[in-house]
């Protein structure tokens, strides 16, 4: 694990009185941690990419959004911007979750053969869930937050294969 990113989720955490917990997840964007306050905070190793993600949850706020097709939609509960830190609640399946690649307001600009192979691979990866997954993206593109890191483990379905 990258000790910078620890340090920072340490220095919030003293900020928020709080205490990190165990590591949920990590990835090329940054590591998630549980909190004492039943929270995750999601410390970032880019600053670009920590302000879409804190840029979609302020427009998800804004909206009263907690839910997307069934599927809950993890709550802004704080940031940081000098720490590249967001603070989110902690959601069970279904959800979906992880919009540092998201876009706001605007759709990325990927040329044709790109978007069809990214298109093939997404309905590989979700089978036949992916007309769902497809349904949420159109859903979360009318609040103006456009979708591009889209895959299994952002968007989880519960234990039925379907959300209610």
């Amino acid at each position: 694990m990258d000790d910078s990113l620890r340090e920072k989720a340490e220095a919030f955490a003293g900020k928020h009185q709080i205490e990190i917990g165990k590591k949920l997840g990590f990835g090329w964007d940054g590591t998630v941690f549980s909190t004492t306050r039943q929270s995750a905070i999601k410390v970032f190793r880019h600053e670009r990419l920590f302000q879409r993600e804190r840029d979609v949850y302020r427009r998800l706020c804004e909206r009263h959004v907690v839910r997307i097709l069934g599927f809950d939609v993890p709550q802004l509960v704080s940031f940081d911007n000098d720490l590249w830190v967001v603070e989110m609640t902690i959601v069970s399946p279904p959800f979906v979750l992880d919009f540092a690649g998201a876009y706001l307001d605007q759709k990325p600009d990927y040329p044709p053969e790109v978007l069809a192979d990214w298109m093939e691979e997404k309905a590989e990866q979700f089978g036949e869930r992916w007309s769902k997954v497809q349904a949420i993206m159109w859903a979360f593109s009318k609040l103006g937050v456009f979708l591009a890191d889209v895959k299994p483990g952002n968007i989880e379905f519960g234990e039925q294969g379907e959300s209610s």
